[in-house]
């Protein structure tokens, strides 16, 4: 070999040692730094028009593309169940355990046994003044607990929007990354720390949402979410918008109508139009997914489970079934039903048999003064039932037309004064009625034992009207004792005007109500299967909704174990397959040195031919 040749190899070799060296120093000084990948480098060849030409040295990441990509969408999932247990433990936390001190059950125990208490002793002022005292406990555990809903329902909102603001920084640091990595690539320069800060980005943004990335030749990703919508396009982002809201209510509910919804959604602009992505189910994983999920279903679900336990709370005590009479006519039968008690939002029920399909169904008319008002089948608990909203602000002549055209000519509907009539067809035999009665509500503290003690504000009775919207929205968090009562406990006992301080009548059959009203639970609760209603109790609809946040609770922890497993683990293989050893750095050196060390003999030993040449000559 001639010297020049060795001398050749030698510095070249001296050359890789340096940069060598370079790439494991920058390894053990950015070891700890979050995202930093191992490089190593690498020998390549030049490819030329007719083939290899030379060979140039490149910094290489260690790293598992595919494993990485498994540990994005895993993020996305592990994310989204944190973020979910986090809101479930809150609520089961809210709802308490049964019978529980400051809890729901326990406050509904305690005006039981106030309640029995006073039927024992009716004229005990003491007595009286602890029954409405524990009245009004329960009627504040119930507003307490909607407003804590409604909070929890604010944050969401503030969690969406702080979540939509970092996936706008993050898909912009994504975007002016692969600008970087495109221009530092076409340069022949080392593009791997900038990797490394696009590769924690995207694990970052992953926390978020669900997305996919494709990488292009040129060292560029495309960022999708896992629907496919594009969030990142080599250097072009794509910023969601948020119009988020600045209070939330009850009766603040999403809708994709733009003049009714009443929370913020998740946009992008396409041309002159903005595309609704909470409308789209753009996104189904991440912390967004879960805080929308909260937001709009879970503490929706909450909401609606305290107003139909104060709704059924009110009506329990303050509304009478008006049963209806058995009547014919030549050969048609039906009922007749006195309607003068019924109030805005209180029910008629027909029930009859086709007898055509032997199937048995209900007909739900609900009074509904406001003609601004439209009902729908799920505007009563019921999932049976047919519901027809019937105007009472006319004449009765109105409400028969109302009724009769609702039902159709196999009925006949008629009217005496405030007793409604509805006969079937006779010997046509197409239908026959089985059932016609009404829920009225007392306004008033006497003239019967029910009595309006829970009210909506310090006076309005609850009937369950919609005038100016449902009446049932938001209603734990407005119930309140009656101001009558809570200013004079002796209409406790006093029910017929008249009544003897130790008369116990009423407190008996207010103890009867509590205990032996039924009502339907419906699907607006989250309690119900397959969309069929079912009935309970005031007490055992307390137990199921404490049930039901504990059974969550224990369903998403699982859930979120399981994850956090799977997690667990493509984390532990990123880092076998990615992280810095410094025992293999340090030895990694040992070895650059010897090698230095060969190469600088190689060129004492050619500068001491040279030298002995030169004195030769």
């Amino acid at each position: 070999m001639a010297i020049s040749t060795a001398i050749s190899i030698a510095v070249s070799g001296l050359g890789l040692n340096q940069k060598e060296s370079e790439v494991v120093a920058g390894n053990i000084t950015r070891s700890d730094q979050a995202g930093y990948t191992a490089k190593r480098l690498s020998i390549v060849d030049i490819q030329g028009l007719t083939g290899i030409v030379g060979i140039k040295t490149v910094v290489q990441r260690s790293m598992d593309d595919e494993i990485y990509k498994q540990l994005i969408d895993a993020n996305a999932d592990t994310s989204y169940l944190s973020t979910k247990q986090s809101y479930a433990s809150q609520l089961d936390q809210l709802m308490g355990q049964p019978n529980g001190t400051g809890t729901l059950t326990g406050a509904f125990k305690d005006f039981n046994t106030a309640l029995q208490a006073l039927n024992t002793t009716p004229d005990g002022l003491l007595e009286q003044k602890a029954a409405v005292d524990n009245a009004n406990a329960l009627a504040s555990r119930l507003n307490e607990m909607s407003r804590q809903v409604q909070s929890m329902r604010s944050q969401a909102e503030t969690g969406i929007a702080d979540a939509v603001t970092q996936v706008n920084q993050l898909t912009a640091s994504i975007a002016e990354l692969n600008t970087k990595i495109l221009a530092q690539n076409a340069a022949g320069q080392d593009t791997t720390n900038l990797q490394d800060t696009r590769d924690l980005n995207l694990k970052q943004l992953s926390s978020y949402l669900d997305i996919k990335t494709l990488a292009d030749k040129n060292g560029t990703l495309t960022v999708f979410t896992g629907t496919g919508m594009t969030l990142v396009d080599a250097g072009v982002q794509t910023k969601l918008g948020f119009d988020a809201k600045g209070t939330i209510i009850p009766s603040s509910y999403y809708t994709t109508d733009p003049s009714t919804r009443g929370v913020g959604t998740i946009t992008v602009e396409s041309g002159n139009d903005k595309i609704d992505l909470i409308a789209n189910q753009t996104i189904r994983s991440g912390s967004l997914a879960a805080l929308i999920e909260a937001r709009d279903t879970t503490l929706v679900q909450a909401q609606n489970q305290l107003d139909t336990f104060a709704a059924n709370l009110a009506s329990a005590l303050s509304d009478t079934t008006v049963k209806g009479t058995a009547v014919t006519s030549g050969a048609q039968a039906g009922f007749d039903l006195d309607f003068s008690g019924v109030q805005p939002g209180n029910t008629m029920t027909l029930s009859y048999k086709d007898n055509a399909t032997g199937r048995t169904k209900t007909v739900s008319f609900v009074r509904v003064d406001d003609p601004s008002q439209t009902l729908t089948n799920t505007s009563t608990a019921r999932s049976d039932d047919t519901v027809v909203p019937v105007n009472f602000s006319g004449t009765t002549a109105s409400i028969v037309s109302q009724i009769q055209s609702a039902l159709g000519t196999n009925f006949t509907v008629s009217a005496t004064g405030s007793t409604l009539e509805i006969l079937d067809d006779g010997a046509s035999n197409k239908v026959d009625i089985t059932g016609f009665d009404a829920r009225a509500t007392a306004t008033g503290l006497t003239g019967q034992t029910a009595l309006p003690l829970f009210t909506d504000g310090p006076t309005k009775p609850y009937t369950g009207s919609f005038e100016g919207g449902s009446q049932f929205i938001g209603f734990s968090q407005r119930i309140a004792v009656n101001k009558a009562v809570a200013d004079t406990p002796t209409n406790l006992i006093n029910y017929t005007g008249t009544s003897l301080p130790a008369d116990s009548t009423r407190p008996t059959d207010l103890i009867a109500r509590l205990k032996s009203t039924s009502f339907f639970v419906g699907s607006e609760t989250g309690l119900v299967s397959g969309g069929n209603a079912f009935g309970s109790t005031l007490s055992d609809f307390a137990d199921k909704v404490i049930s039901h946040w504990g059974g969550v609770v224990n369903d998403v922890k699982t859930a979120k174990a399981a994850q956090d497993v799977i997690q667990q683990n493509l984390e532990t293989r990123v880092k076998d397959t990615s992280a810095v050893s410094i025992d293999q750095e340090l030895s990694r050196l040992i070895q650059i040195q010897a090698a230095y060390q060969a190469n600088a003999r190689v060129l004492t030993v050619a500068k001491e031919m040279i030298d002995s040449l030169m004195r030769a000559t």
